[in-house]
């Protein structure tokens, strides 16, 4: 009864989170997002129970420091057949508890207790750095939402904006003032249009549910929306900084650290296979084949002195200076990684930082040459063509700049993930 209750409720903790359970209509934050999702992402789950498993072992290890007690009860019914046949069966019972301490074993048992927290260690290192992870896709969906309704609304707006212009070539042609070019023309852009904002309305949808399965949660119908910061933020970080930080910060460094850290641990702790260990035991018991039964106890200590392993010893001392070897190795290939990483993404933040004032004037630049063109257009001096070039280019722009909001946004959060920030 009590596994099945402990499965009802392991199974229920790890249950995705219902859409239906955040309020409809609901605005989330960016740090609304991130809580919902290290509350219910199944890969942070999983994580977090990994480094309780290597806490289960820490305590398995630190038993060996402890007494070990048994007790032990036997009773068997004996007969033997002799000259006259089968004599009486004779009962035999006994019982016993016994007791042994580990005295001294020269470092061993010490050794696998550091290993072990060093494991535990790597572990959460090992757990922050999954969260660091699911915390920048998270991010990514997040800017990929907000960057998908901005697109959504310049393609509806395209869409406002065709429809007039159809409706002033119709108006212009109606008196003879513009050929029947300019309505054709008017109708197929208006259609492209449409056809455009089709597609930004899927584009939406799908950044939804990317957004809503990182977050662990899951709906047919999203019914909240995001709660988006109309300011681009500031963030100023000189590169040298930044490299500081992700060599203090990284836990995927820091993970790799503690393993090498281990790999020189278990050299050590295959040495000791060469050397003896101490312990002491004693029991009580009791035994006979009719009651009361007889008393018997013994004390002593016990001294083991390895003599021949068959070279196994000696293998194992070899095999652990090879994995040492490979883990400083793994350790060094981890640093220059992340030095690339941040390196990279450093450039990035800054070319990303670059485009925003440029893709801002091109906006500016082509709303004015838009309504200059359509100013043309209203008073007979321009034509449909300028007026479907300026429109392009005005839709343009503003993807642009829509798109540049959002690569530095996620050029932030990329350097911070390569800094080890969440």
């Amino acid at each position: 009864m009590r596994t099945f209750i402990i499965l009802i409720i392991l199974t229920l903790i790890c249950l995705p989170l219902k859409a239906e359970e955040i309020q409809p209509g609901a605005q989330l934050s960016l740090e609304d997002c991130i809580n919902l999702t290290l509350k219910h992402n199944p890969s942070l789950k999983a994580a977090s129970l990994n480094t309780q498993v290597q806490q289960n072992k820490l305590a398995q290890t630190r038993a060996n420091y402890l007494p070990q007690v048994n007790a032990n009860a036997s009773y068997s019914r004996s007969n033997q057949e002799g000259a006259n046949g089968w004599g009486d069966a004779n009962d035999g019972y006994s019982s016993s508890v016994s007791a042994s301490q580990l005295i001294y074993d020269f470092g061993k048992t010490g050794l696998t207790n550091k290993i072990q927290k060093n494991n535990l260690y790597s572990a959460q290192q090992e757990e922050q750095n999954t969260i660091n992870e699911i915390i920048y896709k998270l991010k990514q969906a997040y800017y990929g939402v907000l960057n998908a309704e901005e697109s959504r609304n310049v393609y509806a707006q395209s869409v406002e904006q065709y429809e007039e212009q159809l409706k002033r070539a119709k108006a212009f042609y109606s008196v003879g003032t513009r050929p029947k070019i300019d309505v054709t023309t008017a109708e197929v852009n208006l259609n492209n249009a449409k056809l455009n904002l089709i597609k930004g309305e899927n584009a939406l949808k799908t950044a939804y549910y990317n957004l809503t399965n990182i977050m662990g949660i899951y709906d047919q119908n999203p019914t909240f929306t995001l709660l988006a910061n109309g300011t681009i933020p500031e963030y100023n970080i000189t590169i040298e900084n930044a490299l500081k930080e992700a060599q203090t910060n990284r836990p995927d460094l820091l993970s790799l650290q503690l393993k090498l850290e281990n790999a020189k641990q278990n050299v050590s702790l295959a040495k000791t296979g060469f050397a003896p260990s101490i312990s002491a035991n004693s029991s009580y018991g009791w035994s006979g084949q009719d009651f009361p039964l007889y008393d018997r106890w013994s004390v002593g200590a016990g001294l083991s002195v390895p003599i021949f392993s068959g070279l196994s010893t000696i293998n194992q001392v070899k095999e652990s200076k090879n994995a040492m070897q490979i883990a400083y190795e793994n350790l060094m290939a981890k640093e220059q990684a992340i030095l690339l990483d941040v390196k990279t993404c450093y450039f990035n933040f800054e070319e990303a930082k670059t485009r925003i004032p440029v893709a801002e004037l091109s906006r500016k630049q082509a709303q004015e040459n838009y309504d200059l063109a359509v100013g043309r257009y209203k008073v007979g001096v321009g034509n449909y063509i300028e007026v479907k070039d300026a429109e392009t280019t005005l839709s343009n722009a503003k993807l642009s700049y829509i798109s540049a909001v959002f690569d530095y946004n996620l050029a932030i959060a990329n350097l911070e993930r390569a800094m080890g920030k969440r």
